[in-house]
């Protein structure tokens, strides 16, 4: 965003003391300098806070922030730290930008945190019923019948307009684990293909090498690639088509084909937009990225 203060620091256009940087998150010491190490870890994407932050995106910069902080106290001294965020006008937050402040910390170091918010007037029992809610993910379907002897994932991409606002969503089912793990994103300029090639980049990264995994696509595009030898003909010839034309996604088939390799995968063909569940569900995700 233009205007946006964090922006600019990421940028370089307004100085900092940075104290990390990766492909997700910029940190950099807080100008206060209130407390020793008072370090702000923004997002390089621009977000306005947790609100707007896609799930798999956020999980990313968690991770990030949790590693600057075990830093923190595994090589500068520090015994722990506390990781806040403010999300809203309301709950203080003043620059419209994702950001967590991380506080280094050691015993008896004086910081008090939290300070007297006072009594509320109603009983607990009370304020649980009027904030309590359940998941609306507690209603889907019951996905066990999807699960096999290997790491099962169903992937989607979608654009609107090629090229256009596109997403990609997946449905990750880990061989003897009971829960499924969502993941979705998308990208404000791309293509259907692109989509599609990133839902199982992106699926694929969340499994460990040289495990058996099964790859869901309703993508002849991807499923072809593998399944009718497309790859290993592009690759003997330089990247080139039959036709002798250059690859499209040439960075994302290398990619790919980085992960595959390190696996043993599988690619299934289903059809779009039918009685699938989960098919359906990755479609969903996918196309919510560009209908929020």
């Amino acid at each position: 965003m233009k205007d946006c203060l964090f922006c600019k620091i990421i940028k370089g256009d307004v100085s900092s003391y940075k104290v990390y940087e990766d492909e997700n998150v910029y940190a950099f010491l807080d100008v206060t300098n209130d407390v020793y190490g008072h370090t702000l870890v923004v997002s390089k994407k621009h977000y306005e806070n947790l609100m707007d932050c896609p799930d798999r995106t956020l999980g990313k910069i968690i991770s990030s922030v949790k590693k600057i902080g075990n830093h923190f106290v595994n090589d500068c001294g520090f015994e722990g730290y506390n990781v806040l965020n403010n999300s809203g006008e309301s709950a203080e937050q003043t620059v419209m930008h994702l950001c967590f402040h991380i506080m280094p910390r050691k015993l008896g170091d004086g910081v008090k945190l939290l300070g007297t918010f006072g009594k509320q007037e109603k009983m607990l029992e009370e304020i649980a019923k009027e904030l309590y809610f359940e998941d609306e993910k507690s209603e889907m379907q019951d996905f066990s019948s999807f699960k096999e002897d290997c790491d099962v994932i169903y992937t989607d991409g979608a654009c609107s307009g090629n090229p256009g606002k596109g997403g990609y969503g997946g449905v990750y089912l880990p061989k003897g684990e009971e829960k499924i793990q969502e993941f979705s994103g998308g990208e404000d300029e791309t293509t259907n293909n692109r989509m599609e090639l990133t839902a199982v980049i992106e699926g694929l990264k969340l499994t460990e090498e040289n495990e058996k995994v099964k790859v869901y696509s309703d993508s002849a595009y991807v499923v072809n690639a593998f399944n009718q030898n497309w790859l290993v003909n592009w690759k003997r010839n330089n990247w080139r088509t039959s036709g002798g034309g250059e690859v499209l996604n040439i960075d994302l088939w290398k990619e790919l084909d980085d992960l595959v390799s390190k696996r043993k995968v599988e690619f299934v063909k289903v059809k779009g937009h039918s009685d699938n569940v989960l098919n359906n569900r990755c479609d969903e995700l996918a196309t919510s990225y560009y209908k929020e």
